[in-house]
């Protein structure tokens, strides 16, 4: 625990020390709502649904910016570089990680929901919106651990240029921009396999003020299992490689 402390509080630092960078993050989701989402027909629960796709959409957002191109900056950072070399758990800069995006993640998602009050044709009901906050941050779990993989697999130049070929496309394949109902047959079917689309059914659930299907629950945790696994053998590997 002391040492999940020390690095909470050392990425804390680092995040919030650097506002041109994390503020736009939590900032865009919102943009978008407000420009595209908020005038989707029609209203009612289709209405709803894109609140939340917008919310998910921030959320992997976060991770994919703020940590997958955070970690890869920070990778060549010299401090990194003395702090790899302290007897410190990978895991726990890796939670701690989690918990910062956790805490941007939420932050976005409540200016999506502020955004669906001022603008939105059906504005979520309070116990909705506690749904979708929770489901929001059991969603950062696994979008940070994709983020953070893809940190420690690319260099500083190479991984903003990287988070969008996989951002973009997972946003679109999860139904985040497009309803699945209006996808291609093929395309949708392809998009169940997709940890976006597992992400957004988990949201919709929440509007719709129901469980999400068992097939989408083993298959999220199926994704956090593994990318949580694939963080620590990146870290583990990032370690031996730079210093032996």
């Amino acid at each position: 625990m002391q040492k999940y402390l020390a690095h909470l509080q050392l990425q804390q630092k680092r995040t919030f020390r650097n506002p041109g960078f994390w503020v736009p993050t939590i900032l865009f989701p919102m943009m978008l709502y407000s420009f595209f989402g908020a005038s989707l027909p029609p209203a009612g629960i289709y209405s709803q649904m894109a609140i939340a796709s917008f919310a998910i959409y921030g959320v992997v957002g976060i991770g994919f910016y703020q940590f997958g191109v955070g970690v890869a900056q920070t990778r060549e950072d010299p401090f990194d570089s003395w702090q790899r070399t302290l007897p410190a758990s990978a895991l726990s800069n890796a939670l701690a990680q989690v918990s910062i995006a956790t805490i941007l993640a939420l932050s976005a998602v409540l200016l999506v929901l502020l955004a669906s009050l001022l603008f939105g044709k059906t504005p979520l009901s309070f116990a909705a919106s506690l749904n979708l906050i929770a489901v929001c941050a059991l969603v950062a779990i696994p979008a940070t651990l994709m983020g953070i993989a893809l940190g420690y697999s690319a260099s500083a130049k190479a991984a903003p240029a990287l988070a969008n070929l996989i951002f973009l496309p997972l946003a679109f394949l999860g139904g985040l921009w497009i309803p699945p109902i209006q996808m291609p047959e093929v395309i949708n079917n392809i998009s169940l396999f997709v940890p976006t689309r597992l992400m957004g059914e988990f949201s919709w659930s929440a509007v719709a003020g129901e469980l999400p299907h068992t097939n989408f629950i083993l298959g999220l945790g199926a994704y956090t299992l593994g990318f949580a696994l694939l963080v620590v053998f990146l870290v583990r590997r990032d370690r031996l490689k730079r210093f032996g």
